[in-house]
C-alpha cells in the first residue's frame, strides 16, 4: 500500500488528476462501474488527448455517459493509453441513432458478444480484431433492438 502512495505523490499532476477522477466516478453508480469501470471528466480527457473541452464534448466519436450526478463522464474503456482505440469512433457513431441511450452501447461493448465468439465488442477491438467484424455485431446488435 505505501508503495502505491509513493507512486501517486510522485506522479505528474496530470496523472494525479486523472486517478483522483478515476476514484470518484466509482461513487456514480457501483453496479455499472463494475461493469464499465471508471470514467473520465471531459477535462481530463480534453488535456489527455491534447484538445480543447470543446473539442471533446463535440466529439461524435466518443463515448459519453450522463452519470446520476448529473456530470458527463468518458468510460476509460474506450482508450488505449492517452488515445481513443481504433475502430471504436465509427461503431460509436454507427449505434448513436440507432440505440434508446449511450448507456446501451456502454452496456454493449463492455458485455459478451456471440457474434465475437463471447468476446466483449471492447475487447475485440482493443486486441485487434478487424473493425469491420465488430461493426457487423453491432449492426446484429441494433437489428435485435429494433426487432
Amino acid at each position: 500500500m505505501r508503495s502505491l502512495e509513493v507512486r501517486y505523490q510522485r506522479a505528474t499532476r496530470d496523472a494525479r488528476e486523472m486517478v483522483d477522477e478515476i476514484l470518484a466516478a466509482d461513487a456514480d453508480d457501483q453496479a455499472w462501474v463494475e461493469q464499465l469501470g471508471p470514467a473520465l471528466s471531459g477535462a481530463t480527457v480534453a488535456r489527455m488527448l491534447g484538445v480543447s473541452p470543446q473539442a471533446v464534448s463535440s466529439n461524435k466519436g466518443l463515448l459519453r455517459l450522463r452519470m446520476r450526478s448529473g456530470r458527463v463522464g468518458y468510460p476509460i474503456f474506450q482508450f488505449a493509453g492517452k488515445r481513443p482505440i481504433d475502430g471504436l469512433a465509427d461503431i460509436i457513431r454507427m449505434l448513436g441513432p440507432l440505440v434508446a441511450t449511450d448507456w446501451t452501447t456502454a452496456s454493449w461493448l463492455t458485455s459478451s458478444s456471440e457474434d465475437l465468439g463471447g468476446e466483449t465488442p471492447i475487447d475485440a477491438l482493443r486486441d485487434g480484431h478487424r473493425p469491420a467484424t465488430v461493426a457487423i455485431a453491432a449492426q446484429r446488435f441494433a437489428a435485435a433492438l429494433s426487432t
